[in-house]
């Protein structure tokens, strides 16, 4: 039966593998190609579980003797020296002998000799323009750096105001980052400003940036952090056989309280302690394999999401759709149910008009919102000129009878209910020809931009049960 550790690393040589394939080395798994790779930190994991599978470590130095070109040996630096001691040997080896057979000068952290090694010449170039490869794209237009690498973080970050300190992540020191990050203010592609005196960075030409990259990965995990974890359990996990279950437990829990602070999201999933200590051990091996399988398979469970910009849009442009279509079909349904049960309306009509007349105002203001949202964001002309159309020709007759519309206290007798429901029909009309319209032409640009079909139907209508209460009463 293999061991813990043992079962760890094949994982991790799974996920490996998943990833050099989107690179373009000769391997069978591709699980990744919606994922954003990063290869300082996968070159560094094969260094790592290089005698786990040594076929893996040599396709990986064959695509790096090729494509070395592609590399950041300042990042690559930065990671091992993070990293420290556990990773200095075999990133060691890795680049003696990727220095023995090619022109490359990669760093060497500790004594160590090169590996007996032939390329296969098996490896493909990269296929820069698919969604995994964003980083390489841009390291292809920019330059292999701090340049490419920092827009590449912008790209994928779902917060899009950052301080110099934040961009860390990207690899490289706050200070050149800091620089970097006002060479770009001047180039117009960032703007910045002060808030509570900390200097703040907006990529604010995003959409035309990406239009020149291509598509975005639907996935960007956070590769540095996730290595970091990984060698830090790993370190700990090839003590498991010598430790007592407690001491087990303890270095076990002391590293994820570490690991919470890198990746929160991913690590309150972890079980929680239980006072039988080797249940508990059971337990978080069975959640770790899990999590490491779901990484290889390029399923990240949700987390690491990237949420284009125009995703972000669509999502609160639909909220205050949702919010219209719910006002429309409560005063639908205090229309028909008067017209249609005239017996219990002749009971009940204060009550029903007194919804109406709710329904009515809050549609006032759910279609005020709807009509001020920034449409031009979604740089669709057809689809702006149609909320500007309606607002110009049909909303000012609308909103004079919204404005006249009389108090509850003024209907008297049903009839009267029943009139004023008629004379607002014709305009209630005409905002659903509006609303149909406009939702046809959104459905059609989130379908050219997704390939996706756009579902617009309200996912819950509220107002309506209380119209039904009322009439079943």
């Amino acid at each position: 039966m293999e061991t813990l550790i043992e079962q760890f690393d094949h994982r991790l040589v799974n996920l490996a593998w998943s990833l050099w394939t989107e690179l373009g080395v000769a391997g069978t798994q591709r699980n990744h190609k919606d994922c954003l790779i990063s290869v300082e930190e996968l070159i560094i994991l094969t260094a790592v579980i290089a005698e786990v599978d040594p076929r893996l470590r040599d396709e990986a130095l064959d695509w790096c003797s090729r494509y070395h070109h592609f590399v950041s040996i300042s990042r690559l630096r930065t990671l091992v020296k993070m990293l420290g001691e556990p990773v200095y040997l075999p990133v060691s080896i890795f680049a003696m002998t990727l220095n023995s057979i090619t022109q490359s000068n990669w760093p060497i952290f500790s004594n160590a000799n090169s590996l007996d090694f032939k390329p296969s010449g098996k490896s493909s170039p990269p296929h820069c323009e698919v969604p995994a490869l964003l980083g390489l794209r841009l390291r292809a237009l920019f330059g292999v750096g701090a340049r490419a690498d920092l827009l590449t973080f912008f790209l994928i970050q779902n917060e899009t105001i950052l301080t110099a300190a934040d961009t860390v992540e990207v690899g490289y020191s706050k200070r050149s980052l800091a620089d970097l990050l006002d060479n770009l203010v001047q180039s117009g592609l960032f703007a910045t400003s002060m808030v509570r005196n900390q200097r703040k960075y907006e990529l604010v030409m995003k959409e035309q940036l990406k239009k020149l990259v291509g598509q975005l990965p639907k996935v960007a995990p956070p590769w540095r952090r996730i290595l970091e974890v990984l060698i830090s359990l790993r370190t700990n996990l090839q003590q498991f056989e010598k430790n007592s279950t407690a001491t087990n437990v303890v270095v076990i829990r002391n590293t994820l309280l570490h690991a919470k602070d890198m990746l929160p999201s991913l690590i309150s999933s972890s079980p929680s302690l239980q006072s039988d200590l080797n249940q508990y051990l059971e337990s978080f091996s069975k959640w770790l394999l899990d999590i490491l399988n779901s990484f290889a398979h390029g399923n990240f469970r949700g987390d690491f999401e990237v949420i284009d910009d125009f995703e972000k849009t669509i999502f609160s442009l639909m909220q205050d759709l949702y919010s219209v279509d719910d006002c429309l079909d409560g005063i639908e349904f205090t229309i028909s149910y008067a017209e249609e049960n005239l017996v219990k309306h002749s009971e009940v009509f204060k009550e029903n008009y007194q919804l109406f007349v709710c329904y009515i105002n809050e549609l006032d203001a759910a279609l005020k919102k709807l009509l001020d949202f920034p449409f031009h964001q979604l740089m669709d002309v057809k689809l702006s000129a149609i909320p500007y159309n309606f607002s110009k020709d049909k909303l000012p007759l609308f909103s004079k009878l919204i404005s006249e519309l009389p108090s509850v206290n003024l209907i008297t007798h049903p009839r009267l209910a029943l009139k004023q429901y008629e004379i607002l029909q014709v305009e209630l009309n005409k905002l659903r020809e509006f609303i149909h319209e406009f939702t046809d032409q959104l459905k059609k640009i989130y379908f050219l931009k997704t390939s996706v079909n756009l579902l617009t139907l309200s996912p819950k209508l509220h107002k309506r049960h209380l119209v039904l209460e009322l009439f079943s009463a």
